[in-house]
């Protein structure tokens, strides 16, 4: 039998090699470094409004506190120059309580009319604004640009408001950088705003409270409480910049006599009319008060006696010549004594200075009357 050859199994060819795989761009992980980033810059910004609420509400001075949210404001968005204005007591202008900026000092003495420009507008309407493009918007008003030579592109504004009330705005012109504001720089403003603004008025109410108590009643001039903080005051800053203050203490004469003949209604009123004869013919830095009863006291900053001899016959003369007989069925005339006192030359000591004023005031009281004397 013949052998049947048996043929072989044909070599295989040899596998093709797998070509490496390409590598994608590492999309997912640079997605999860850019949350991690926003994460923290929000993290931060929430820990900043935080901070600011502890710190805001402690705070009862309000140019403390507007102070204080102007530099924080610039921690949460950064930009070129912001300011924080307020409405004044007619609701219908907006005044510059903060500008922030190299060019921001002009502003100081400006006011805007409630409805103009971005920031009229958002005090008007209390809904904030953000506006990249800020030259060609309508309500965009080029005054505040012209005045202090600055260029605003963008605009970021929204409203301080407590308890349904709007207080005054806050903007920010020109975010930091190329890029304009974004409605996340919107958002954090307009918390931030929503968080200081209740501080804010807590601030005011207590200014408020503060000023009654220093506040006289019936002449709506300073007390003695406030002429004694005040003098305290005038005569620490004296000695910062070498200069002297003087203080004149007047009792007005025979005003028993007003009260006797036509009753104490009248007599107060008497007493509202002298206090408004003084402090219309003094400077507004001058302070006069209502030290009680019919007496009554004017600190003058950087006067010294000489000068201070001219205020008090001014204001002799002012007591002396007022008609006082406008009203039906009065018929009396009034004058009055002053005394003077001042530093350095009576001392620095404030209750001292009052005592000294007030016996030069019974020297001319108890001699000729509707005169003035300077304590020797």
């Amino acid at each position: 039998m013949k052998a049947t050859k048996k043929s072989g199994a044909r070599p295989s060819s040899p596998s093709p090699t797998k070509a490496p795989a390409r590598r994608e761009p590492a999309q997912g992980t640079d997605e999860l470094e850019g949350l991690k980033e926003a994460f923290r810059i929000k993290s931060e910004q929430l820990r900043l409004l935080a901070e600011v609420v502890r710190t805001a509400n402690s705070m009862l001075e309000p140019e403390a506190l507007t102070a204080f949210i102007m530099e924080r404001v610039q921690l949460l968005v950064q930009s070129e120059a912001w300011s924080l204005l307020l409405l004044d007591e007619s609701g219908q202008k907006l005044t510059f309580a903060e500008a922030m900026g190299s060019r921001a000092k002009p502003l100081k003495e400006v006011s805007l009319k409630l409805g103009e420009g971005i920031a009229g507008t958002v005090a008007q309407t209390g809904r904030p604004m953000l506006v990249n493009d800020a030259p060609r918007n309508a309500l965009f008003s080029p005054k505040m640009d012209r005045m202090t030579g600055f260029t605003t592109r963008s605009v970021l504004c929204v409203p301080l408001r407590s308890r349904g009330k709007t207080l005054g705005v806050l903007e920010m012109m020109n975010k930091s950088g190329s890029r304009g504001f974004t409605e996340a720089d919107l958002e954090t403003t307009h918390m931030f705003a929503e968080m200081v603004g209740i501080a804010l008025e807590n601030a005011f109410a207590f200014q408020r409270i503060k000023l009654l108590s220093l506040v006289d009643d019936l002449t709506q001039l300073y007390n003695s409480r406030y002429l004694h903080q005040a003098l305290a005051v005038e005569i620490t800053r004296a000695k910062r910049y070498s200069y002297a203050v003087s203080l004149i203490f007047l009792d007005l004469d025979g005003f028993k006599s007003v009260n006797d003949r036509y009753g104490h209604l009248v007599g107060s009123q008497t007493l509202k009319v002298v206090g408004q004869i003084l402090k219309e013919r003094v400077r507004n830095v001058d302070i006069v008060a209502r030290y009680g009863g019919d007496e009554f006291t004017v600190i003058l900053p950087n006067t010294d006696l000489e000068a201070s001899t001219m205020v008090a016959e001014r204001l002799r003369r002012a007591v002396e010549k007022h008609d006082y007989r406008k009203e039906p069925g009065r018929d009396f005339t009034l004058s009055a004594s002053f005394g003077i006192a001042g530093f350095p030359k009576h001392g620095d000591d404030p209750e001292l200075l009052i005592q000294k004023a007030d016996q030069a005031m019974y020297r001319v009281k108890e001699s000729t009357k509707n005169g003035y004397a300077v304590f020797d």
